[in-house]
């Protein structure tokens, strides 16, 4: 035992042994677990056994008209969101470096809302978005307008959580942002300045080339989390108005906590994990050859 541990190498892999067994037991067993009762139809009613039914529940994600439903809720919320928080991030990050980098405060600002906990925000603007007691509205009232019922309307409930997202999430892609901008090379720069080249055409063949590696680790991380909305929803709107909000999370929340269809939402769950691999594969995929 002792020769086994003698060379760093196996010292070093027998002591982090026992994190990484703890590590796959709180990751494979999961989802193991979730695999088994993908294949079968429980019941709330715990006199009633379980039902294998093979892989009906699988095709269930071919059929199932609310599923399909929240998974185009869930798309197009990634998308718009995350496009807008890209372009806002990047350009406070590019304006922060180019004009006001030594103003430390407005960096701190910028930074406020990704501090506070998404539960805590979706609670706050509850409240901001509340018909009669929100300043909005308020102000509305005061000029003689009808409040906007901001969660409950059908076209203004799904923007509503959109700018939430953005309001919290934009200061993290502004952060990555600002961080690979404060990592690049001078040199290139100086010598584009002195062959004429204008802004624009320093940010597109420099900035911009040079910044692939962290704007692709800053989108996947940014559509993996999007992907899996579920506070903003559960807090604003649970799901509503006439579904217009029902994200993938929630739904599968809905199926297994409400109607216990345990089965299905098992299964629904594997299909968000095998979409979040695929983007994660081809990101890496992209990351790699941008190496």
């Amino acid at each position: 035992m002792f020769n086994i541990l003698s060379t760093d190498k196996n010292l070093g892999f027998f002591l982090i042994l026992p994190a990484v067994i703890l590590l796959l037991l709180l990751t494979l067993f999961p989802i193991i677990y979730i695999v088994y009762f993908s294949f079968f139809e429980y019941s709330s009613n715990v006199d009633i056994p379980h039902q294998f039914i093979g892989l009906d529940n699988f095709k269930r994600l071919f059929t199932d008209d609310a599923f399909h439903n929240a998974l185009s809720n869930t798309l197009f919320f990634t998308v718009v969101a995350v496009s807008i928080e890209f372009t806002l991030g990047l350009g406070f990050a590019l304006l922060v470096m180019n004009f006001i980098e030594k103003v430390s405060v407005i960096k701190t600002i910028l930074l406020i809302p990704m501090m506070i906990a998404p539960i805590a925000v979706a609670i706050t603007w509850k409240f901001l978005y509340a018909p009669f007691v929100s300043p909005f509205n308020d102000l509305r009232i005061r000029l003689g307008y009808q409040p906007l019922l901001f969660t409950s309307d059908v076209k203004l409930a799904m923007p509503s959580i959109i700018f939430v997202d953005i309001w919290q999430w934009t200061p993290f892609i502004f952060l990555m942002m600002l961080a690979g901008l404060a990592s690049l090379p001078k040199e290139p720069y100086e010598a584009a300045q002195i062959d004429g080249a204008s802004p624009w055409q320093q940010f597109r063949d420099l900035t911009w080339k040079f910044l692939q590696p962290v704007i692709i680790i800053t989108l996947l991380l940014r559509i993996m989390d999007a992907f899996r909305l579920f506070d903003q929803v559960f807090i604003l709107t649970r799901g509503g108005p006439a579904s217009v909000t029902d994200t993938l999370s929630y739904y599968i929340y809905k199926v297994a906590f409400r109607f216990w269809d345990i089965g299905w939402a098992a299964a629904m769950s594997l299909f968000m994990l095998a979409v979040t691999l695929i983007i994660s594969a081809w990101f890496v995929g992209k990351l790699n050859v941008e190496k």
